[in-house]
């Protein structure tokens, strides 16, 4: 007899929870050049997101906050939209297109930005919420 396997699916539950990330790539139109963030993010089980990040974009810093919702589909892959602030100014609403992995310790995203060329990688910051 072959063993069967259990039918997972991910879900907003086990994905909640806080996660370091850096981010890395280009701005290429215009040519604005590389850019790389660190940071963390909150993914509520209501589906908002937040956090904080420092980026650097063509070598210049800035200490940014973001806040914002994102989606998840039973297939571990998602959406989401980030409004990114300058102190109490808005500088850029970006989305993006989310995977999670490793039990949904992990995840993946890219910048759906016209002219970019920016990936994100994410890792769950707490053991007890890996479970």
């Amino acid at each position: 007899m072959a063993p069967t396997a259990a039918a997972r699916s991910c879900s907003l539950a086990r994905v909640a929870g806080k996660y370091g990330f850096t981010s890395s790539g280009a701005i290429i139109a215009p040519p604005i050049g590389a850019f790389t963030a660190v940071g963390h993010v909150t993914f509520s089980e209501a589906g908002a997101l937040s956090g904080a990040q420092t980026t650097s974009i063509a070598g210049n810093f800035f200490d940014e906050t973001f806040s914002g919702t994102f989606n998840m589909n039973p297939d571990c892959t998602g959406t989401a939209t980030a409004n990114v602030y300058h102190g109490a100014t808005l500088a850029r609403t970006t989305n993006l297109n989310l995977n999670w992995d490793d039990n949904e310790k992990e995840a993946r995203a890219i910048f759906l930005t016209a002219g970019s060329a920016i990936t994100i990688n994410a890792k769950k910051m707490f053991r007890e919420e890996e479970d």
